[in-house]
């Protein structure tokens, strides 16, 4: 199919469009994909192709179901996203139980909006975040000549409106998280990023996988940040092994690793991990994916209760 002189759809409707995320396609599917939001067409609805690393909130998962290791991502993406995007599934050849919305054969531009068209999608705009707090990165720690603006404070696009004067966090109890890695350097990185979010208020330390694993049995934690090359076991090794608990079989652990290979994060997905983070993590990536992970806490603290 050829996608010449495309025309945009029109920016007066950009914030009623729906975000697709793909996984599991090679990148000249997932360009071919966005060439096809691309295309000019008669329909009230628009789609734009996004990744979970760039948006807190989506409204379609993608999934090549002939890739059977999309399965093991989708799971654990699911596993942290709130509200859950609606689910279509690709496949080559028939499956024996196709999903409820399903795309068999060559994924054409008339098959895939076709599908996409009918899912029960609330085409509504997304409500801008309103900060009322914002927090400042301490400027000892940057480059004089690079000093950012002030992060908007992490919490629910939904939420009330957090007062200025929070309340002390010994009225509400909040997060504990789990810091693994044999580096001081990156455990103070992430311990500077966690402190600037209110709902964290236990940070802990573990320098190998033993000590985490000791750690986590002693203290139940509701996140973990954890590093893949360590000395002992490494931290693909340590995360099935938190994976085999029952109380850790849902916990949010990102792994934070200097390698960002496809094969890496295979690796990590087949061990447990929730996501992956590239070393030196960016106050961008890392703020993005704290307010995805307190969103799914929050939802699961509120199921909890009930």
């Amino acid at each position: 199919m050829e996608f010449k002189n495309l025309k945009q759809l029109p920016n007066s409707d950009a914030n009623c469009q729906f975000l697709v995320v793909p996984i599991g396609f090679d990148a000249s599917m997932v360009e071919r994909i966005k060439n096809i939001f691309k295309l000019e067409r008669q329909a009230n609805r628009i789609y734009r192709v996004d990744t979970p690393d760039t948006t807190d909130k989506f409204d379609v998962l993608l999934l090549n179901y002939d890739n059977p290791l999309s399965l093991h991502k989708k799971d654990r993406l699911l596993s942290t996203t709130y509200p859950h995007p609606l689910v279509v599934t690709v496949s080559q050849g028939p499956l024996a139980n196709p999903p409820e919305h399903h795309i068999r054969g060559m994924l054409t531009a008339s098959r895939l909006l076709s599908v996409l068209d009918k899912l029960p999608l609330q085409n509504t705009p997304k409500p801008e975040p309103k900060p009322d707090v914002i927090i400042s990165l301490p400027r000892s720690i940057l480059p004089k000549q690079e000093i950012p603006q002030p992060l908007p404070l992490l919490q629910k696009p939904d939420a009330a409106i957090v007062s200025a004067n929070p309340v002390p966090a010994t009225s509400t109890p909040g997060y504990r998280a789990l810091v693994v890695d044999d580096s001081l350097a990156i455990q103070m990185s992430i311990k500077l990023k966690l402190e600037n979010i209110k709902q964290i208020t236990t940070i802990d330390f573990a320098d190998n996988g033993e000590s985490a694993l000791e750690k986590s049995a002693a203290t139940q934690y509701d996140l973990i940040f954890l590093d893949v090359m360590m000395p002992g076991i490494d931290g693909y090794e340590t995360c099935t092994r938190l994976r085999k608990r029952v109380e850790y079989k849902k916990t949010p652990i990102i792994m934070v690793s200097g390698k960002n290979s496809p094969l890496d994060e295979v690796k990590g997905v087949m061990a447990g991990c929730t996501t992956y983070l590239t070393k030196p993590v960016e106050d961008q990536a890392f703020h993005k994916l704290s307010l995805r992970v307190l969103n799914w806490l929050a939802d699961r603290k509120a199921i909890a209760t009930t």
